[in-house]
């Protein structure tokens, strides 16, 4: 089974291989998914590491949009038709792979609705499932909401779960 693939815009602190949404420092956006997921799961930072694939559209400290269309062009030439489930976190990365996969529609019919802004709901295209999530960086206020919080966490313990075979509760 594959790791469940969050992918991100870039990382402004970091360019180096690896960091892409990892769970430190405090308060960076992979430390804030971390948080969410184990306030459901009590899941361990290594294990957050280990459950999810984590790549940036982005490996600058800038992002840019033409880059972004570009990389999720080869991202969805690389997962396609395998199976994955892929979190696209915020609209810049969800309007890249969007425009990508409305151009990919005029060869693959499974790809011409693009894929529309739902949150969490998932969607079936170009052989993967894509789920969305509001970007989890500390200035959007989405989160300051509890139950907002809560709704983005239920989805990552439930891709947590299915990947390693536990409950929520760590038994198998």
């Amino acid at each position: 089974m594959h790791k469940p693939l969050l992918i991100g815009m870039n990382n402004p602190v970091s360019l180096r291989a690896g960091h892409e949404l990892y769970p430190l420092p405090e308060g960076c956006t992979g430390n804030r998914l971390w948080k969410m997921l184990h306030q459901r799961t009590n899941a361990s930072m290594r294990e957050y590491v280990d459950t999810f694939e984590r790549r940036n559209l982005v490996r600058a400290v800038a992002w840019d949009r033409t880059k972004a269309r570009a990389r999720a062009y080869e991202t969805i030439v690389e997962l396609r038709g395998k199976g994955r489930t892929v979190v696209l976190l915020g609209n810049a990365v969800r309007e890249a792979f969007d425009w990508v996969l409305r151009g990919e529609g005029l060869l693959d019919p499974t790809c011409a609705a693009g894929i529309p802004p739902l949150l969490v709901h998932p969607q079936e295209a170009g052989g993967c499932t894509w789920r969305q999530i509001p970007h989890p960086s500390g200035r959007n206020l989405f989160y300051n909401d509890e139950k907002n919080r809560e709704v983005v966490a239920m989805l990552l313990e439930e891709l947590y779960v299915v990947y390693n075979g536990k409950t929520a509760e760590g038994e198998s």
